[in-house]
């Protein structure tokens, strides 16, 4: 049986002398894993397809062992990606996100638009990376199932009040007269922001605009978020983080 389906590669694992193990996030089957016979060789139809970020319409065939990849109509490989370090840490770090965070065996389709609008956003320079990283956290944990309650207060149902205070275990926002002990303050320029990445439209999250001090404190929160939810450290965080601007 065979079947075709737009996809990513996320991950890559050499097996044997030349065989890959591939980890991709698809359209219409969420994350699967599949191997491509001989792909680690220069002139394997697969090799060039088969590398970290390559976008196209897979073929996979699926027979009563493992799951194979055996055909590729390449669209893009996010090649510019490879010429900065701190965007190639950055978008590895969303790849071990979306395997971590995505569904096996269901469709995607949210999943692989967020990831495909930031990594172009990305990969060609159309976006700050402080922007970028946020964004996708928030987004794609909510996506996952997670999203916070940031409508207005739980408490009291107040919109705003000058400083909104967020608990990020329970993923509620509380006002200034409805704080909980371990909420964290946010001045409302943050709350904002993650108001605009859980509940604006696909074609509008990528106009979020913050200053300097908002993005600091909007990068601290939805990085501590996703850790909490996922329950979690990632060790390409710890790498990007470790790059100097």
């Amino acid at each position: 049986m065979t079947f075709n389906t737009d996809a990513v590669v996320l991950k890559i694992v050499k097996t044997g002398e030349s065989d890959r193990l591939i980890t991709f996030l698809t359209k219409d089957r969420g994350i699967l894993k599949a191997f491509a016979k001989a792909a680690d060789r220069p002139k394997n139809k697969l090799h060039m397809s088969s590398n970290l970020f390559c976008l196209g319409n897979f073929t996979f065939y699926e027979g009563s062992g493992a799951l194979r990849v055996t055909e590729c109509d390449l669209e893009e490989t996010f090649y510019s990606l490879r010429n900065d370090i701190k965007k190639l840490a950055l978008a590895q770090y969303f790849n071990e996100l979306i395997i971590e965070a995505a569904p096996a065996e269901s469709p995607a389709e949210d999943f692989l638009r967020l990831y495909l609008n930031t990594v172009y956003f990305l990969s060609e320079n159309k976006k700050d990376i402080k922007v970028l990283k946020p964004l996708f956290e928030l987004r794609l944990i909510s996506i996952a199932g997670y999203m916070p309650n940031l409508v207005a207060c739980a408490g009291c149902g107040e919109f705003e009040t000058e400083t909104m205070y967020f608990d990020f275990y329970d993923g509620e926002l509380y006002c200034e007269n409805c704080k909980k002990t371990g909420a964290y303050p946010y001045s409302l320029e943050v709350i904002s922001a993650m108001r605009h990445i859980v509940f604006s439209p696909l074609e509008k999250l990528f106009t979020l605009k913050a200053s300097p001090d908002a993005l600091e404190s909007l990068n601290e929160a939805t990085e501590k978020y996703i850790k909490i939810k996922l329950q979690k450290s990632f060790k390409t965080l710890d790498f990007y983080n470790s790059i100097k601007d």
